[in-house]
């Protein structure tokens, strides 16, 4: 069967004779699409394809992505993130490299920053926003906009952060899960920054910071969106971890963050949180050997999905699609260009 990897020419005549048969106008589609104004949105865990799919479909309907990751956004944190090159396919890829690490991205400032992307390299241009990536707040945070959570208190928040730094994250990570269990799944037992920021908004308002996302999470859509979750069956997933993060490795990871050590950003919390980075910190540290490194970061990578995969679940609005189905990409891009047009013509 076709693989992405063969030639555009022979994928797409491919792809073209499978949405004949669907009875999919495919140039109709597109131009309704950039008509009105509509954003497709590839998501879900880790590991799944996502960034593949969404190349083919950029490719396909003549336009460029937008990466929807949290970690991508920083220069030089490349293997850990499993960055993709685009460029090779004549596609842009935006929300790529925009900061150094130590740079602290908020929720607020990558969306800014996506609006004006929509606006300025898509609707203007009469293109079809395709958004690409696993992290679950910053796709909502677009798609959704954000509600205002309330005000915080900087006494209260400095307490918390000092009282982190002498006991631990993990002790506050068990505290959170207890007013806010909801939540505290949903994020890392190392995320300080998350913990402190829902910890302080329950002592504030006696209210779990969840409750606040479910008002968040019924708003009614910024964009006019369609999602389309791509999941795998978790064994296979977990062997598909296994060999990207062995691949990470041998493709210079532990070179990478050497290097990013070297210019001063060891400290950095882009480091000291993203997993792949922190696990080989701790083994630079001399903390672990990197046998024990690598096994970490596997770990680390399957407890990642699984949250990924608990948040995604929480969105009524995503249309699931099961890689498992299917034995090459352009069979998998064929049935979500079918959902696209339903969704559009239904």
């Amino acid at each position: 069967m076709i693989e992405i990897d063969d030639t555009r020419k022979s994928g797409f005549k491919y792809l073209r004779t499978i949405l004949k048969n669907y009875r999919i106008d495919i140039n109709g589609l597109s131009e309704y699409l950039r008509e009105s104004k509509k954003v497709i949105v590839i998501c879900g865990p880790t590991c799944t394809g996502k960034s593949k799919t969404g190349i083919v479909i950029a490719e396909f309907l003549e336009t460029d992505i937008i990466s929807m990751d949290s970690m991508q956004v920083y220069r030089g944190m490349d293997i850990g993130t499993d960055k993709y090159d685009t460029e090779s396919h004549n596609i842009k890829q935006y929300m790529v490299d925009i900061f150094d690490p130590d740079h602290i991205m908020s929720v607020v400032e990558f969306k800014e920053i996506c609006d004006r992307i929509i606006e300025e390299k898509f609707f203007s241009l009469n293109k079809t926003p395709i958004m690409v990536g696993g992290s679950g707040l910053y796709i909502r945070s677009v798609v959704k906009g954000i509600d205002k959570v309330p005000c915080g208190s900087k006494e209260l928040r400095e307490k918390l952060k000092d009282e982190i730094r002498k006991n631990g994250t993990r002790k506050y990570y068990l505290k959170l899960k207890e007013v806010d269990k909801e939540y505290a799944e949903k994020i890392s037992e190392n995320d300080s920054r998350r913990i402190i920021r829902a910890l302080e908004v329950y002592e504030l308002t006696g209210l779990p910071f969840s409750d606040f996302q479910r008002i968040w999470k019924y708003k009614d859509s910024t964009y006019d969106s369609i999602l389309i979750g791509i999941k795998m069956e978790r064994s296979r997933l977990y062997s598909l971890i296994e060999k990207r993060v062995d691949e990470m490795f041998e493709r210079g990871l532990l070179n990478e963050v050497k290097v990013l050590v070297d210019k001063g950003y060891a400290n950095c919390r882009s480091l000291t949180q993203a997993v792949g980075y922190k696990e080989v910190l701790d083994h630079l540290d001399g903390k672990i050997t990197l046998e024990e490194c690598i096994k970490e970061v596997k770990k680390n990578t399957r407890k990642l999905a699984k949250k990924q995969m608990t948040w995604f679940n929480s969105e009524s609005s995503i249309n699931w699609i099961t890689a498992d189905n299917y034995d090459n990409i352009f069979n998998l891009v064929a049935d979500i260009l079918k959902i696209i047009n339903d969704r559009c013509f239904e």
